[in-house]
């Protein structure tokens, strides 16, 4: 077992193994050091040898947003959301990035009544649709400058616009307002297995029906032996 926070470890498992599902969190480790330049040929080389790896494709959004590239980074977001719809935090970082941009207001509402579609109380999205009226259905392309840098999380027109510390927020984790059995469904039916064992973990720590949390945990790693052994 590859002790992911131990970045020798996990070159040498780069090293031997360009696909290895390990390389988005080398990457990753890379990009917190400020080294984008390893981040990104990490993830280039890891996406050639695994070219449907999210998290890949994810990390390189994170980079190109360091780097003020927001439509590169929308391009690689639209990009993970497409293969992944239950990937919620690629899902905010696209509506926050969707906004900064000024894109189309329906576009924008797509992106929040998927999440609202599982999460039909999430008060950030909820605050989303408030703002959103603000917004024209349609704006003329505008030439491509850096997000205005703002110590707050919001513009004074309360539209969110990205800072270093939303991109610095986001990661990996399930958010524990997802630890739903509505989206134990969702994870499931998209073999997203190991996301789903979080997903219970969470709702167990919260004592939700234990009894049907065991089942779906006992049905989960049966389907997970059963990948392993095709």
């Amino acid at each position: 077992m590859i002790n992911i926070t131990d970045k020798k470890n996990l070159e040498n498992a780069f090293a031997n193994d360009f696909g290895s599902p390990y390389f988005p969190i080398l990457a990753d480790l890379y990009l917190n050091e400020g080294d984008f330049r390893r981040a990104k040929m990490v993830c280039e080389i890891g996406l050639k040898h695994s070219s449907d790896n999210g998290c890949g494709h994810f990390i390189l959004a994170k980079i190109a947003l360091a780097e003020e590239k927001n439509t590169l980074a929308e391009k690689w977001l639209k990009r993970v959301v497409k293969g992944d719809p239950a990937n919620f935090n690629a899902l905010r970082m696209l509506i926050r990035l969707e906004f900064a941009l000024k894109r189309n207001s329906n576009t924008i509402m797509k992106y929040i009544q998927h999440i609202l579609q599982y999460l039909p109380q999430d008060t950030e999205c909820l605050g989303w649709l408030e703002n959103i009226s603000d917004i024209p259905d349609s704006v003329p392309k505008e030439k491509k400058e850096p997000v205005p840098k703002n110590n707050d999380d919001q513009a004074s027109n309360g539209v969110p616009v990205l800072t270093s510390k939303i991109i610095e927020n986001i990661d990996y984790e399930l958010e524990e307002s997802m630890a739903t059995f509505t989206m134990l469904h969702v994870l499931k039916t998209q073999k997203h297995y190991q996301q789903a064992l979080a997903v219970l973990k969470m709702m167990e720590s919260k004592n939700i029906d234990a009894e049907r949390i065991s089942k779906e945990r006992g049905e989960i790693q049966s389907l997970l032996s059963k990948d392993k052994n095709t």
